[in-house]
């Protein structure tokens, strides 16, 4: 763990902060990947002037839809680890590769793989798909599935591979060998683990990566998964809530918006009376805030284009407000998913309240993604919950999983550099702050308390302060911290009866401050 945490500090002296997301947000209209230099100056001070009885809304859930990773297989302790730190997942995406679970050569399953065994590394003529990226692991598909099924409320199951193989006739793979080990292991591990709800066909199917396939080429694949789910629910005889709902392959950001058109349209010219989209999903990684948080207009004048129900659930299952060089992973891209994803998560459910966003993700191969990942650590079967730290995204996916209740109202903007995020609890209220420009000062004005608790008047209220910098709750820049969120000042208030300020000195770019106010 240590030498991950050590590697992180060198690139931090490596490498210096661009600001490439902050300008995004001011010039939207150009490219996610290009270099802008700012044209106006901001203000030194971050404020608000914020009154604790103007309530918005009901604190929406933007940290209960989770992404695991089967490149390096996820440690079963962190579904466990993760509903700690999060509370229960609402829906968690897991995945299942069929030529893992099923061997051409034998014609046999084994619904137990050990995850990541290249068993086909020999064999030429087998498309690699992933597999050059994935790491074999002692874990087993079971205990996988398993700790998230246990820890969160439905599964999300993709399932892919094998649809090159068949489409390049290298194998003695078939579309009905195809259609036949998807329905039998669907239906196998719907039986163990009831909460399996979604399944996907495929993922990103236009990549090399993965299937890269054509729109014409993939649907053929996504007619042989909605007869498979099909199948399964009648002969289980699922219904309501325990029902298999089926979508497609997301396509990923790019022409994202063109592939989904493809696919709706593909779909309203299929004849089959039996076929099925329960909800549209796609990837967005790199796009401006406001594109994001805009983004469900556009789907539903496509769902409307091809005559599709207004009722469809919408899912983003992957997202992070930056990408940046995949072979690259500086301290950089850390901090800007770090700050930004909440900007993303938040402004999203405001101006597109009818998408669901599943960041990525929990944890995966630390070679190659670690400025996505939430947690890092071993992936032993046995591993343990304190061998896991948290990373500076999975500290600010906790900082924001603070907010419940309700939220309290506070003027913000998509093309500001700063974003102030307030709630009330029955028995706190929780202040938050995120800062995309230069090193500010903030401060907050919090009024009427007393109003909110009307038992505090004269009394006094306990204040936890937590922060996220270069130098607090990062494990990246000081290996000695353990992970998660720190805590950087604890004291008590007496609560006034118009404002009580909340100040913080000098926040870093891509900084987050966060008060805690408990009742006593």
């Amino acid at each position: 763990m240590k030498s991950s945490c050590l590697l992180g500090l060198l690139t931090l002296m490596l490498f210096s902060f661009t600001g490439i997301y902050a300008v995004e947000r001011v010039n939207n209209t150009q490219s996610s990947n290009s270099v802008h230099t700012a044209l106006q100056s901001f203000p030194e001070t971050i404020t608000r002037d914020i009154d604790a009885t103007q309530h918005f809304r009901p604190f929406p859930e933007l940290t209960v839809h989770r992404n695991t990773s089967l490149q390096k297989a996820t440690t079963p302790v962190l579904a466990e680890f993760s509903r700690d730190a999060y509370g229960k997942a609402k829906i968690t995406r897991c995945w299942l590769n069929l030529d893992e679970m099923w061997d051409y050569r034998t014609r046999e399953f084994n619904f137990n793989f050990q995850v990541g065994v290249d068993k086909y590394k020999d064999i030429k003529e087998k498309h690699r798909e992933t597999w050059n990226s994935e790491v074999e692991s002692p874990v087993h598909f079971y205990d996988y599935l398993n700790a998230f099924s246990t820890h969160s409320e439905e599964i999300m199951l993709t399932i892919r591979r094998y649809e090159r193989d068949i489409l390049d006739g290298k194998l003695p793979v078939s579309k009905e060998d195809y259609k036949m080990i998807f329905k039998t292991g669907l239906k196998h591990y719907k039986k163990l683990f009831p909460n399996i709800r979604y399944v996907q066909v495929g993922n990103e199917y236009h990549l090399n990566g993965f299937m890269g396939a054509t729109d014409e080429e993939y649907y053929k694949f996504y007619k042989l998964g909605y007869e498979a789910v099909n199948e399964v629910n009648e002969e289980m005889r699922l219904e309501g809530n325990h029902k298999i709902l089926v979508g497609h392959s997301p396509p990923t950001t790019g022409d994202a918006m063109t592939r989904l058109d493809k696919i709706l349209g593909l779909f309203s010219m299929d004849n089959n009376i039996t076929k099925r989209i329960d909800f549209i999903s796609w990837h967005e990684y790199s796009k401006p805030i406001s594109e994001t948080a805009n983004r469900e207009k556009v789907i539903r004048s496509l769902m409307k284009k091809h005559g599709l129900s207004e009722n469809l659930q919408l899912f983003i299952t992957e997202h992070d407000p930056y990408h940046g060089n995949r072979s690259v992973d500086q301290l950089e891209f850390h901090t800007l998913n770090s700050a930004y994803l909440p900007n993303s998560l938040y402004f999203t459910s405001i101006l597109s309240p009818g998408i669901i966003i599943f960041p990525w993700v929990l944890y995966h191969d630390r070679n190659i993604q670690t400025k996505f990942m939430w947690f890092d650590g071993p992936n032993e079967p046995d591993t343990k919950a304190f061998e896991m730290k948290m990373l500076p995204l999975g500290a600010s996916m906790k900082m924001l999983s603070k907010h419940k209740g309700r939220e309290i109202k506070v003027n913000n903007s998509l093309d500001s550099n700063d974003l102030v995020i307030a709630s009330v609890q029955k028995d706190k209220i929780i202040l938050q702050a995120i800062n995309y420009d230069a090193p500010k000062d903030v401060k907050l004005l919090l009024n009427n308390i007393y109003k909110i608790f009307p038992e505090l008047k004269n009394g006094k209220m306990k204040v936890i302060k937590y922060l996220i910098d270069s130098h607090h709750s990062n494990c990246l820049t000081k290996p000695e911290h353990p992970g998660g969120l720190e805590k950087v000042d604890e004291y008590e208030v007496e609560i006034d009866d118009n404002a009580n300020v909340f100040e913080h000195k000098e926040l870093e770019k891509y900084g987050l401050v966060l008060w805690e106010l408990i009742k006593m």
